[in-house]
């Protein structure tokens, strides 16, 4: 099964160059994958997380062209049913010492409070908890 898509999840060039630095740099993360996904959610809406672990059968995988190569961040079928429209960013502010990627949903004002009780925006995996 091809998991394969973009949606309208536009990646920084600052976040791919810094994923593709990370990956090409730490022999520890061989074999591993970037990730989002959603940490938690509150009033406000959700919080998200990245990082790097292996890959799962059932990814979602967001594909972007970076010079010759091709940088891909995986989701959780959750985080993907989620986030599908918005940026993934890295920021560097050596004046303030902050470093870190920054997700932002554009559709995030969909999910504030208490959503989950209109099941339209609930996702439905076939039938799986």
């Amino acid at each position: 099964m091809d998991n394969t898509k973009n949606d309208n999840i536009m990646a920084t060039d600052s976040a791919l160059m810094q994923i593709k630095i990370i990956l090409e740099n730490d022999f520890t993360l061989e074999g591993m994958v970037f990730r989002v996904t959603i940490g938690g959610k509150g009033c406000d809406g959700f919080t998200y997380q990245t990082g790097f672990t292996a890959p799962h059968a059932d990814d979602v995988i967001h594909q972007y062209k970076i010079g010759n190569g091709v940088i891909k961040i995986h989701m959780d079928p959750f985080t993907a049913h989620y986030f599908h429209h918005g940026r993934i960013d890295y920021l560097l502010d050596p004046t303030t010492n902050k470093d870190g990627f920054v997700i932002e949903n554009f559709d995030e004002s969909n999910y504030v409070g208490k959503f989950f009780k209109d099941e339209t925006k609930m996702p439905d995996f076939g039938g799986k908890a």
